[in-house]
């Protein structure tokens, strides 16, 4: 048998422009793959590249902290999903540069899986950081800047998923007119309210219709919302002809929005089989006020400031002045967060923080301290979970809770929001 040549930057440049149609049909792999010639070639081969990353998707029974993990969330994450360096970096607790070294890592392991397959003779040494397109740090900063105050400013009142979606799906009725695609919505009963702005909810939503529905064409679109914990799922779903209609130019923009601003709301974004014309993704936001966290602070202004900041969002602040009380409003409330103030004339805060890690009520309960005094490095080895000084922002205060609400648990260094859904199958998987 021949034996074909290709490099890892091939493989690299053809993951970097899976959704671009003519990106896929010019690339070298099309030739080296067998799907020249073929109807419908940049569809074939980008299944072919999607198939090889799901192939070295472990056993369910393989250990979270398993590097197999790690390498193929990398390549689902960044190119199956199209997160940017930067937000897969952060959802593993990596740097940018070991990030990119497990990167190099998890493409010469995808490398070995096409080389058995097709026969491939492929050139690792050429390939750099180079061909990985560089992120313009600027216009991700001004986006930043431009979502800022999706935590600066609470809702004006609960945002109902009942109200929001029939807008939505109004305004998207043209559009699915256009495309004879019927939208049909599912709203399970006792879905609670969101805690996430209206307008962000809004746009992520039709920034998601405005993917699925072309998709779709021909075919009914459904929205399903239910209730899942403390978090509403809403999932769109379509199942076109994948043939007819290949990603739009604009699908790649609308759903890295969709997925920024999901994140910002303190949700998630999972897309499924975005390749041909049929769709799928779940879209997970947080609900309101379901996540207790107790607050213990002397001070009376400075709680009913936390307690502010955290109205519309999904935390539900218990506040006490009483460092004794502690424990008894553990036991009625479970929170999931302490906040700590350290300058309280009963009890000094790093002796309640002792006492707190010993006893079995709060002991596994990650801890904030929220303190006017520079002793960070102090609080850090004294094992908190989190350090704010005073005076905070909202937009400080809820980073750092949705820090620890995201957090991995103790066992696992996964990607949050990542792999618990792709394990218990709560997410679609792309194919």
């Amino acid at each position: 048998m021949s034996i074909s040549r290709c490099s890892l930057s091939t493989i690299r440049h053809a993951l970097n422009h899976l959704y671009d149609p003519r990106a896929l049909q010019a690339s070298p792999l099309v030739a080296l793959t067998g799907t020249a010639g073929r109807p419908d070639v940049p569809t074939r081969l980008r299944q072919i590249l999607i198939r090889a990353i799901e192939s070295i998707k472990p056993e369910a029974n393989v250990p979270a902290q398993a590097r197999a993990w790690r390498a193929y969330e990398i390549l689902h994450y960044r190119y199956v999903q199209q997160c940017s360096q930067q937000e897969v970096a952060e959802q593993l607790g990596l740097s940018i540069r070991h990030f990119k070294r497990e990167q190099r890592k998890a493409l010469e392991a995808l490398a070995q899986h096409l080389r058995e397959r097709f026969g491939l003779e492929i050139d690792v040494g050429e390939e750099s950081d180079q061909e990985e397109p560089a992120e313009d740090e600027g216009e991700v900063a001004a986006i930043d800047d431009e979502l800022r105050w999706l935590k600066e400013q609470p809702p004006a009142g609960p945002v109902e998923l009942g109200v929001i979606l029939p807008a939505v799906l109004e305004l998207a009725r043209a559009m699915a007119q256009r495309h004879a695609v019927h939208l049909r919505m599912e709203h399970a009963e006792g879905i609670p309210a969101l805690a996430v702005h209206p307008v962000a909810l809004r746009q992520i939503l039709l920034s998601l219709l405005s993917v699925a529905i072309p998709r779709a064409s021909g075919s009914p679109l459904g929205i399903r919302a239910t209730t899942a914990g403390p978090q509403v799922r809403i999932a769109v779903q379509s199942a076109g002809d994948r043939s007819l209609h290949p990603p739009l130019p604009d699908d790649g923009a609308n759903l890295a929005m969709a997925r920024r601003l999901a994140g910002a709301c303190g949700g998630s974004l999972a897309v499924a089989a975005a390749d041909g014309s049929s769709f799928s993704a779940i879209l997970t936001l947080p609900a309101l006020e379901q996540v207790p966290v107790l607050v213990v602070d002397d001070n009376a202004d400075a709680l009913r400031l936390l307690e502010r900041y955290a109205s519309g969002t999904r935390y539900r602040v218990v506040g006490t002045q009483r460092p004794d009380e502690v424990w008894s409003l553990a036991q009625e409330v479970t929170p999931r967060i302490i906040v700590l103030d350290v300058m309280m004339p009963e009890l000094d805060g790093w002796e309640l923080l002792g006492r707190l890690r010993q006893h079995p009520l709060t002991s596994r309960v990650p801890v904030v301290v929220c303190t006017i005094l520079a002793q960070e490095e102090l609080a850090f080895s004294l094992g908190v979970s989190g350090y704010l000084r005073k005076p905070v922002s909202r937009s400080d205060l809820l980073d750092a809770l949705d820090r620890l609400i995201s957090a991995p648990e103790p066992a696992s260094h996964s990607a949050s929001g990542y792999r618990s859904a792709d394990r218990a199958g709560s997410a679609p998987h792309s194919e």
